[in-house]
């Protein structure tokens, strides 16, 4: 009998300890992602040339205001610690914010270049509009052509008009002003 309490106070001693190293780990994870730069277009790896930069900056505008989705490009010269670019892509989705609150039509296409490694991570309200497939094949035709040449400017440009331009189609609106990847 004298067992079953210092067991409860050993069991609720690890709990609480497990409660902090997770709060702990949650906080030190989100200080790990930068802090966003610009509206559309974030390149922390100064891979992105001026004028593709300015034509994301506008493209990423129209598909917000005309369709309500929010797409940003952000570039890394490198992972860091976390080589993994799905899990580092969703928890920089979600540490931005990207897309409006309770709708989550946001789009985050995220370059890594060290490991060489590109994701489109896409928000609930997008999914069904951007499934996997889809965004392989966009990826495949019109990014990385483009990222083994060295044009990061023109693949990351290429992979929000491709998606902005589904997006687009599915709420029913023209894309004005941009030229077809």
């Amino acid at each position: 009998m004298d067992s079953y309490p210092c067991r409860l106070r050993f069991l609720l001693l690890l709990c609480a300890a497990v409660f902090i190293v997770l709060i702990a780990g949650a906080g030190f994870a989100v200080e790990n992602y930068p802090s966003a730069r610009g509206t559309a277009v974030n390149d922390f790896a100064n891979v992105i040339d001026q004028a593709n930069a300015a034509k994301m900056e506008s493209l990423a505008h129209e598909i917000l205001q005309k369709t309500g989705a929010a797409i940003v490009v952000a570039t890394l010269p490198e992972l860091g610690q976390t080589e993994e670019i799905t899990l580092y892509a969703n928890g920089l989705y979600k540490a931005w914010g990207i897309g409006k609150k309770g709708e989550d039509k946001g789009v985050l296409i995220l370059l890594a270049v060290k490991e060489r490694k590109i994701r489109i991570e896409t928000g609930y309200g997008v999914e069904g509009i951007l499934p996997d497939g889809l965004v392989g094949e966009i990826l495949d035709q019109y990014v990385v052509p483009h990222l083994k040449t060295g044009e990061a400017g023109k693949a990351l440009y290429n992979a929000m008009l491709a998606c902005g331009s589904y997006i687009a189609k599915d709420a029913g609106v023209q894309l004005t002003g941009v030229a077809g990847p």
